[in-house]
């Protein structure tokens, strides 16, 4: 058995994803094969939204140094074709050959040497994998006819011919040790080399073969740690409370609250024996579950206190539910959910002047809860959703593969009337269009579209750099490191899907106790947050690479990025909910052709930092 976390069993090592641990090489089968094993996941609104009934994470294995192998969720060796470091001999290892807890190791070399698996495989668009068909390459010497001369015994050697140059794959050739035919690997990654390796046989590498699809699709051999590898889809909910709900005018919810036994709900103690007895009998009767009533219950009383927020987005939408708890006051309780509205405090200087002028609210979260869970992955192409691959291969299952994690955060948002006005200037719409334009011509636009909608909007351009700015700040001081923090980027700017939105969401989300110490939430209070956000703009104005940097029109792949790179907004790619593309300082702090939405506050910064040299002078 080979331990791994529990938050990796989702990413980056969830279904189809490689593992690599020590010299072996292994790859996460789908769910269908968990058995049973694992344990639920509460999130009702997530379930509702992905439209299953269930999520399980992965069963947590002790610390002990052995468990059995049922203990845990299965993984299976990929690639198997592996070799000998000592005598090069190459091996098909099946699972036959595989022990307990053993490595594989050489059948001809002395002292057991550890065999380590080839570094190529094959994957197709269709979300397929596979090994290389090393004895057909071997025997094709770059033919057409990649079948003559083949050898019926397939005893195969992965050598080094170091005087044919200086370790490129000129040097690198699989050879037939019965008939010495051999082939090096120039050319195995390119499109002609489809001839060699032969079609795609339409499975994932821990199928059976009779589980085979036909697949017309054209295979491609690329490295077993490639980025297009593994394109996971993971969906993530913050755990609000449901003080108000998409779903409280529904059918269902109307016929509770006129039953007889709702209407003592609104005014006796919800931890009274008779308040849960009228709930588990609300339940029961209406086939819902208690939270749900208990969540109508705190929807109305919410409203009766004027503090309800009527969420018009339709069930399902995370976001918008999510906002909607943010932005209001809690009434209850929440051991999921704890908020506080602080505000940026009391000041008179003229730089929070200038900020609280574009700043609506701060909330500090005390305690929140993440579920993320696993839908399934693409391979090469992270678009086509004929090509999605479900974490069940298709069986139907009613649940998916999830994990829990607790954290803090510190929630921001703007202010809605100043920043209308600043995205319609037309500097800063023309900016926005332009990579507007490149998402389309991006082979990653439809993750990108899940993310700004149908079209980019300067209001998530700019709260998303303003994001990246946070964390590289709340990491120096926070006392978490930036990889702990994690992004929610909320710009909805079209009041027809719902409610508008502006703000972010930094967080914590570990699965461990990092998650919870308090150093997030006390920044997020005041005065501290003034002064970090006044850092993190200051920061924004200039970059180790300025005059390149700040001139930049086109950084990143595909040129997804404008004034942004890792000497200043770039952050941990588990950090960023969009792989570290669509950001640019620029629309912060601004330059000599657009105005950026914080400008004024930078020019006050630099202002009163000016006056406080004179005055000292």
């Amino acid at each position: 058995m080979r331990k791994i976390r529990q938050s990796q069993t989702l990413v980056p090592f969830g279904v189809g994803a490689i593992f690599d641990i020590r010299g072996e090489s292994f790859v996460a089968c789908d769910i269908w094969r968990w058995a049973g094993r694992g344990y639920q996941v509460r999130s009702e609104r997530l379930c509702r939204a992905l439209k299953i009934q269930e999520l399980k994470a992965a069963p947590v294995v002790g610390t002990s140094r052995w468990a059995p192998p049922s203990a845990g969720i299965p993984y299976h060796r990929f690639p198997t074709w592996l070799f000998c470091q000592n005598c090069h001999n190459m091996v098909r290892w099946r699972l036959s050959l595989e022990q307990d807890g053993k490595v594989p190791t050489c059948p001809t070399c002395e002292g057991k040497r550890q065999l380590v698996p080839m570094r190529w495989i094959i994957i197709c668009e269709h979300g397929h994998m596979d090994d290389v068909n090393w004895p057909k390459w071997a025997h094709s010497g770059g033919k057409s006819d990649a079948s003559e001369g083949r050898c019926e015994q397939e005893r195969l050697v992965f050598e080094t011919v170091p005087s044919l140059g200086a370790g490129g794959l000129e040097t690198l050739r699989v050879r037939c040790r019965t008939c010495n035919r051999g082939r090096n690997l120039v050319g195995i990654t390119g499109k002609d080399a489809t001839t060699a390796i032969g079609s795609c046989a339409g499975r994932q590498p821990w199928q059976r073969w009779e589980d085979r699809a036909e697949c017309d699709a054209i295979p491609r051999v690329v490295q077993r740690g490639a980025s297009n590898v593994y394109f996971p889809t993971v969906h993530s909910s913050i755990e609000i409370p449901n003080t108000s709900r998409a779903d409280a005018d529904s059918e269902k919810a109307l016929e509770i609250k006129n039953d007889k036994w709702y209407s003592g709900l609104l005014t006796t103690n919800p931890e009274s024996p008779m308040a849960r007895m009228a709930v588990e009998t609300l339940a029961a009767a209406y086939d819902v579950t208690e939270d749900f009533v208990r969540a109508l219950v705190a929807d109305d009383k919410a409203k009766e206190q004027g503090l309800g927020t009527v969420v018009t987005a339709n069930p399902g939408d995370l976001l918008g539910e999510e906002w909607a708890a943010f932005v209001t006051p809690q009434t209850q309780d929440s051991d999921d959910f704890k908020t506080r509205h602080v505000g940026l405090g009391d000041g008179s200087e003229a730089p929070h002047d200038a900020l609280s002028g574009r700043i609506d609210k701060v909330v500090v979260a005390d305690r929140l809860r993440e579920v993320r869970a696993l839908e399934g992955f693409h391979r090469v192409i992270p678009a086509k959703p004929a090509n999605f691959v479900r974490a069940d291969l298709g069986r139907h299952l009613k649940w998916l593969p999830a994990v829990e994690v607790l954290g803090e955060g510190v929630f921001i948002s703007l202010e809605e009337s100043r920043l209308s006005a600043w995205e319609e200037t037309d500097a800063v719409v023309d900016r926005v269009e332009l990579l507007d334009r490149r998402i389309d011509e991006s082979f990653m636009a439809a993750r990108f579209r899940e993310k700004t909608g149908p079209r980019l909007t300067p209001r998530y351009l700019l709260l998303h750099t303003l994001a990246h700015q946070l964390i590289r700040r709340l990491a120096f001081e926070s006392g978490y490191s930036a990889a702990s923090l994690r992004e929610r980027v909320y710009a909805r700017s079209n009041a027809d899907d719902g409610p508008r939105q502006a703000g972010v969401l930094i967080y914590t989300a570990a699965g461990d106790a990092e998650g919870t110490l308090g150093g997030l939430v006390r920044q997020g209070e005041p005065p501290r947050l003034t002064r970090t956000l006044l850092e993190a703009l200051q920061d924004a104005t200039w970059c180790s690479a300025d005059p390149l940097c700040r001139e930049n029109t086109a950084a990143g792949l595909n040129g997804l990025n404008l004034a942004a790179c890792h000497a200043c907004s770039l952050v941990s790619e588990t950090s960023c909910e969009a792989g570290n593309f669509l950001l640019d300082r620029v629309v912060l702090v601004g330059s000599e052709q657009v105005p950026g939405f914080f400008e004024p506050v930078v020019r006050a910064a630099l202002e009163a930092a000016g006056r406080a040299v004179s005055e000292e002078s």
